[in-house]
């Protein structure tokens, strides 16, 4: 079983006591210490674009994993449009070149 950590302003109550899933409700960075003193060892992973800008901006992302496709959407939250004027310096570390797809992985340089 996969453990989520959701960060959140509030718990729903419907979903209190499930048990692959921690609602924090004091930040990205508390749900970051949270789940890798769970994972020990292991990779931990962010999802959605509006986590991933606020660790990128505290220094919380080593890796960035980025599947390509080619597909246009219309709406949504861009992953890299909030986080400031102060560059972020990457290093591409991989690129894997699939049938509809294209898996590119940096390392965010710090």
């Amino acid at each position: 079983v996969v453990h989520c950590f959701v960060v959140t302003h509030s718990i729903p109550e419907e979903w209190a006591d499930a048990e692959a899933f921690t609602f924090v409700t004091d930040g990205v960075e508390s749900a970051i210490q949270q789940a890798k003193q769970l994972a020990g060892d292991k990779t931990i992973g962010v999802g959605g674009a509006t986590i991933a800008q606020q660790c990128l901006k505290m220094g919380l992302l080593d890796e960035i994993y980025i599947d390509l496709v080619p597909v246009l959407l219309g709406e949504g939250v861009p992953l890299f449009k909030h986080l400031g004027i102060e560059p972020i310096v990457l290093e591409i570390s991989g690129v894997v070149e699939g049938i509809g797809v294209t898996h590119l992985t940096y390392r965010v340089v710090k």
